[in-house]
């Protein structure tokens, strides 16, 4: 197995675990009393209830589904189950993504933050609806790397949870790093998205210089 292979199929373990872990450990704001929220979150979370679950929900699925989207013996062997996951992420998408635009404004951490979730949302939803609409137009190769865009996204949940407690590390209030986040964990994602795929398509552009033409 080349070490490039072996590099992306550790790469996806380790973005599924963390990603089936974020999405489980979001499940108890699905419970009538959410154990392990800080006073000032639950405060939060009851006051915007409905956007809150709405959110979470959506949020979780798409975290669920998001990583077995990429996997090549499903889209291979079981296209339908590839193509139903794909319509059920999208809507998990859709529902997280207008719950998540409503939620960015109850933020307590100021207006960088508000705009930062705010625009994750909406970025979230656009990039989605893209994969949907070149799916549907038949232009695959378009929406694989617009469903790779739309996952990077849905995976700011894991690097913003990652993040947090890195200012505190460094010597800085908690809030100042969670205000940082807010842009940090999508854009962040975002550009190693980009640069995966240029890479991709530098490796197929390279790969079809080297292909020798037969004389006839």
């Amino acid at each position: 197995m080349k070490f490039r292979t072996i590099v992306k199929n550790g790469f996806w373990i380790v973005l599924m675990l963390s990603a089936t872990a974020i999405a489980l450990l979001s499940t108890r704001f699905l419970l009538p009393e959410p154990p392990h929220v800080g006073p000032e979150i639950m405060e939060n979370f009851l006051a915007h209830k409905p956007a809150f679950l709405t959110h979470v929900l959506g949020s979780l699925i798409a975290l669920l589904l998001g990583p077995w989207q990429f996997v090549k013996t499903i889209r291979g062997r079981w296209p339908a189950l590839h193509r139903w996951m794909g319509r059920t992420y999208m809507l998990a998408v859709l529902i997280g993504g207008i719950g998540g635009f409503v939620v960015a404004w109850t933020s307590t951490s100021g207006p960088i933050a508000v705009a930062g979730f705010a625009t994750l949302a909406l970025l979230w939803l656009y990039v989605t609806g893209q994969g949907y609409q070149t799916a549907r137009a038949g232009r695959y190769k378009e929406h694989r790397e617009w469903m790779v865009r739309s996952f990077a996204l849905t995976a700011a949940a894991i690097t913003l949870r990652l993040g947090l407690p890195i200012a505190p590390a460094l010597g800085y209030e908690f809030q100042t790093g969670y205000i940082a986040l807010s842009w940090v964990c999508w854009v962040f994602n975002l550009g190693v998205a980009e640069i995966y795929l240029r890479k991709g398509r530098n490796l197929v552009s390279q790969s079809k210089r080297n292909i020798t033409p037969q004389v006839p």
